[in-house]
């Protein structure tokens, strides 16, 4: 973003001196002027160069499963809190889930696929607190 803003700048600027300049006569100390412009510029770029460096780079983003997914399964062997298939593909259709996480269960409503909290969590996806 800096970097566009000061390249705009200058260009308009050279843009506008070049437009209104009058013929050039040189005079003793042109050559200081232009040096000292040119010592300028090389530490604004500097400076800008040493602040891209000093930016912090972005966290990774953790993949959030919804929290309205994670539901409790009555199966014959007893209850089950997982995150349900069907209701992740359906809140977030982008996000793909790790297939070793995904379990098929019998239920009293039948076979459901789900995928279990911790499974999810330790393959770097953030989960609700159980």
């Amino acid at each position: 973003m800096t970097k566009k803003l000061i390249a705009t700048v200058l260009a308009a600027s050279i843009a506008v001196t070049s437009i209104s300049a009058l013929p050039a006569a040189a005079k003793p100390n042109d050559g200081v002027k232009i040096l000292g412009g040119l010592a300028a510029l090389y530490i604004l770029s500097r400076v800008i160069k040493d602040n891209d460096r000093r930016r912090p780079a972005a966290a990774p983003v953790q993949p959030t499963v919804p929290n309205r997914c994670l539901k409790t399964f009555y199966t014959p062997k007893g209850a089950i809190r997982a995150y349900g298939a069907h209701c992740v593909a359906k809140q977030a259709p982008r996000l793909s889930l790790p297939q070793q996480c995904k379990r098929r269960i019998n239920t009293d409503y039948g076979r459901r696929n789900v995928y279990g909290p911790y499974c999810l969590r330790e393959n770097g996806y953030r989960v609700a607190v159980q």
